[in-house]
């Protein structure tokens, strides 16, 4: 079978990996790493490329580069092999090749993705706990913050936008590079270097897609499998692990109806499209919990000075190109009131990565975060995206015109080639903050560093409502087009507005619908939560009334326990059979003999089966409550 070609997209950054053959080691001492070096210098002067970053670690090494052409590439890689491995092999005494098949390559968007791929290369030395006094000597790390000079090293354009002067430049890379990389983008990263993809924005990777006619994107490996849950247990199950969270940190649970008085939707459920009631024009389903939440603040006003609130259900919205159709989703949203600080939203930003670690997707979600300022900063931002985009309406579509007349920042997230050249030009967030923003910014990414919560900060994120200060999503792009999982942010004007009297308010909604996707893609032994603790089996008809006494018996012994009887009077093997398959752990056979005196006992766990007394067996059972989980369905975790 002839091998795949490598994508290849003229000007886009790659990133290189090579592996030692067997995990062996490639580099033994410092001769070894300046012998490649040398290498590379000289592969430098003979082949058109520009190197960004290198790091060279004693089993691999990494390369992030913009070659000229395909074979500019290709060229490099063999040069390494012709030239590097033969005095390896010579040195030490060995021959064959050093390298573990082919090279891994990923192609990088620029404006999304390349100094976090950068940053994923200049900190793997960091990573193995090297000595402070070494310094990172093999690595691109020194040059990039403004350590070291290095001839090879090229930046690249997003580097330079960092600031105006190598020094500012320096000075914010080596400020990025210290927040942690989350590990979502490492997977990712890893994903799309093992297989050869393209690490971007889901809009981009669809355009070149349809450029080259042929998949870019990384896919999810093996085929589908088919496992049958239990749809009710899961739900049960994931919504105990956001209440046990939330009870951790004093959120309080709250009931929102269902209904909503008409006229109240502009301010927050536009987006959602809410819809009204079959022949009721003054009612309305509601799309999100944040109005309900704010007409409670309404009726009780000693809400008003700080509180902390959470609520869940379903919500509403009309389905798009599907004319009246409303679909139904689930949704738990997180609300503070009264809180002015920044402090409310690390902590429910710390909260959100705490609940992703607990359902064990922190190597699968991804935290963006942008700030909008003050809403009469962001109005000026506006204002000069309109004033940028005016010579150019005339080539504008009708939805254009919408946006730029409504929200112009959509425009710097579309995807149209048109629209993707101009947002390299247009004004930015950034430059419209003022200093109070600044750090107000500056002070919750400093606090997530510390904290260990892994961010990106997005440019290109801006809210579908009117937040201000902090705006921020989760994703997921294995999920596609349901990769957001959560969304949120500071909103004091709109919630000002809405109760008619100043309030600081902040809050967030988790999608439960694509969280409890991705958690049957990710790990589906979360999912087989065990419902049934002992399944009691007559061995004859007969006995079944002992059986019955006996269920009775050990619920009221046993209140955390479930307990089942089974009445299907199958063959006892049979019966045992389908105990095991429904999960039960202990499985007791009755005989029929007036008394349960002398029952037959399998325990799951241990695999044994003992034959023993009424009194034996409550003995077993009550020795096993000390492993079973304080409360059912939710699963006990360290946080932080």
């Amino acid at each position: 079978m002839s091998r795949t070609s490598r994508v290849y997209v003229q000007g886009l950054p790659q990133l290189i990996q090579l592996k030692g053959h067997n995990n062996d080691i490639v580099f033994n001492d410092e001769d070894d790493y300046l012998t490649f070096l040398n290498c590379l210098r000289r592969a430098g002067e003979i082949f058109d490329f520009a190197l960004h970053a290198f790091t060279l670690l004693p089993h691999q090494l990494m390369l992030l580069l913009t070659p000229q052409t395909k074979e500019d590439l290709s060229r490099l890689v063999q040069h390494i092999g012709r030239s590097y491995v033969p005095c390896f092999n010579q040195k030490y005494h060995r021959s064959g090749s050093l390298w573990e098949g082919r090279y891994n390559s990923s192609l990088i968007e620029p404006e999304a993705y390349l100094l976090i791929a950068q940053k994923f290369v200049d900190t793997r030395l960091r990573e193995r706990e090297y000595v402070e006094g070494e310094r990172l000597p093999w690595s691109s790390y020194r040059h990039n913050i403004g350590e070291q000079q290095l001839q090879m090293i090229t930046p690249h354009e997003q580097y330079f936008r960092l600031g105006n002067t190598p020094e500012e430049r320096a000075r914010q890379y080596a400020r990025f590079i210290q927040s942690p990389l989350s590990p979502s983008i490492e997977k990712r990263l890893q994903d799309c270097l093992n297989q050869n993809r393209l690490l971007g924005t889901p809009q981009y990777c669809q355009r070149l897609e349809r450029q080259l006619h042929r998949p870019v994107q990384p896919r999810q490996a093996g085929r589908p499998r088919k496992y049958f849950h239990n749809q009710v247990t899961d739900w049960v199950w994931l919504e105990n692990q956001a209440a046990c969270l939330l009870s951790r940190y004093c959120y309080q649970e709250v009931r929102l109806p269902l209904l909503e008085s008409e006229g109240n939707e502009a301010v927050f459920t536009a987006q959602n499209m809410t819809s009204l009631l079959t022949g009721n024009r003054s009612a309305l389903l509601r799309g999100e919990g944040t109005m309900g939440c704010l007409q409670m603040l309404t009726q009780h006003p000693h809400l008003q000075s700080t509180s902390k609130l959470w609520y869940q259900g379903a919500m509403f919205r009309s389905a798009e190109n599907k004319g009246e159709h409303i679909e139904q989703y689930q949704q738990l949203g997180v609300e503070a009131f009264g809180y002015a600080a920044v402090d409310i939203e690390v902590e429910q930003l710390v909260l959100q990565y705490d609940f992703f670690r607990s359902l064990g997707l922190q190597e699968n979600v991804e935290l963006k975060i942008n700030s909008t300022g003050t809403p009469q900063e962001f109005a000026a931002f506006r204002a000069a995206l309109c004033a940028f985009y005016q010579p150019f309406t005339g080539l504008f579509e009708s939805q254009w015109l919408d946006c730029l007349a409504i929200q112009p920042e959509k425009l710097l997230c579309s995807g149209h080639p048109l629209l993707a050249k101009l947002r390299s030009l247009a004004p930015e967030i950034s430059d419209y903050l003022g200093t109070d923003s600044r750090q107000r910014f500056d002070f919750l990414l400093a606090s997530l560093t510390k904290a260990h919560v892994p961010f990106v900060v997005d440019r290109w994120l801006y809210p579908p409502h009117a937040y201000c200060h902090t705006y921020f999503e989760w994703h997921c792009e294995a999920l596609m087009e349901h990769r957001l999982l959560c969304r949120g942010g500071r909103y004091d004007d709109c919630a000002s507005t809405v109760i008619e009297a100043p309030i600081q308010a902040c809050g967030f909604a988790l999608m439960l619908d694509p969280i409890m996707r991705l958690v049957r893609l990710t790990d589906k032994h979360l999912l087989k939560q065990q419902v049934t603790d002992v399944v009691i089996i007559p061995d004859s008809p007969a006995a079944s009334t002992e059986a019955l006494n006996l269920g009775r018996s050990l619920r009221k012994t046993f209140p955390q326990m479930s307990i089942a009887n089974d009445f299907s009077h199958m063959r006892v093997n049979a019966c045992v059979r389908n105990a095991r398959r429904q999960g039960g752990r202990f499985i007791i056979v009755v005989p029929h003999g007036g008394t349960a005196t002398d029952v037959a006992i399998y325990d799951r766990d241990s695999g044994k089966e003992q034959r023993v007394n009424l009194a034996k067996a409550i003995s077993i059972l009550g020795h096993s409550l000390n492993s079973l989980p304080v409360s059912r369905g939710v699963k006990n975790e360290p946080y932080g």
